[in-house]
């Protein structure tokens, strides 16, 4: 353990105690200032930010760049205020900050019997989405990344298990998938991470980005429904959505596919990224991994 770890651990149970007790507009106030201070003072990975945004937006100058990577710390300061009130808030609670107009189309995807592979990005509040799915009686289980501190990944595990959701890390993802799709379970992908080597490369804002293929992958072995969604803050309130991703006819080629599907997934969530730019997670380096040339 890296001799930091424990103060920060120590650091977020402390603002975390704040974040749940204090009344909600007064708590998402106090993460919109831990978001400010990340931004304006500690300028934490502002250059990758930065030069994410400025791909993605080129039209936008220094300073409009600037702002936005200011908005998007205050909006995941909200959002971890958000993560922090998850032990307190019951499914009426949740009601009262998310607007689901849709959760017929889900039943009928579940009553297929196949499981659903269900994929975003981070987006919105992905938190308060499973939350919300697990507790509206659908089963929900998110694939989840380590992280660099062991003690912070155990404590939003935990939060996220409150909250009513199933959880495995990636590396126990291609069994763990199988099984909760056979158990009929909607397995969640957030697959707008660099993937290294093992990606699959596909338009992202018009550059090509290595992407988790683990969303194709699985639909292509199991045949369960592909589910986009998102969770974004309009008006002050959030806005649960879903849509069932139908691929176009398949090639036979599992490369091939497994590319057309994550394309599929990719612009669904750039159409949604560009809704709500500030409510992007800018602050990872998405196109690390250059695509090779074909005389590499």
């Amino acid at each position: 353990m890296q001799p930091g770890n424990r103060l920060e651990y120590l650091l977020i149970l402390g603002i975390a105690f704040l974040f749940r007790w204090l009344p909600i507009n007064l708590s998402r106030g106090l993460g919109r200032s831990v978001g400010s201070f990340a931004g304006n003072v500690l300028k934490i990975r502002r250059q990758v930010a930065e030069e994410n945004l400025s791909r993605a937006f080129p039209e936008l100058s220094p300073l409009e760049i600037h702002q936005r990577y200011l908005q998007t710390w205050q909006h995941f300061g909200m959002v971890a205020s958000e993560l922090a009130r998850l032990p307190r808030m019951e499914l009426e609670n949740l009601r009262e900050q998310i607007d689901y107009p849709e959760p017929e189309t889900l039943k009928a995807i579940f009553q297929r019997g196949k499981g659903v592979i269900f994929v975003s990005g981070h987006l919105g509040n992905w938190e308060w989405l499973g939350a919300m799915v697990a507790s509206s009686g659908f089963p929900f289980t998110f694939v989840v990344e380590q992280q660099s501190n062991r003690l912070v990944e155990a404590w939003i595990d935990r939060m996220r298990m409150r909250g009513n959701v199933e959880i495995f890390s990636r590396s126990h993802a291609a069994k763990g998938t199988l099984q909760a799709l056979k158990n009929n379970r909607m397995v969640a992908m957030l697959s707008d991470q660099d993937a290294g080597s093992a990606g699959v490369f596909v338009r992202f804002f018009k550059r090509p980005a290595s992407t988790p293929r683990g969303p194709a992958l699985f639909h292509l072995k199991t045949g369960a429904p592909l589910v986009y969604g998102s969770c974004c803050r309009e008006s002050g309130r959030y806005r649960l959505h879903f849509e069932e991703i139908v691929p176009v006819p398949l090639s036979g080629d599992r490369e091939i596919d497994e590319r057309a599907i994550m394309e599929l997934i990719s612009s669904r969530l750039e159409a949604d990224i560009r809704a709500h730019p500030d409510q992007y997670m800018w602050l990872h380096r998405r196109w690390k991994t250059p695509i090779k040339q074909p005389n590499e």
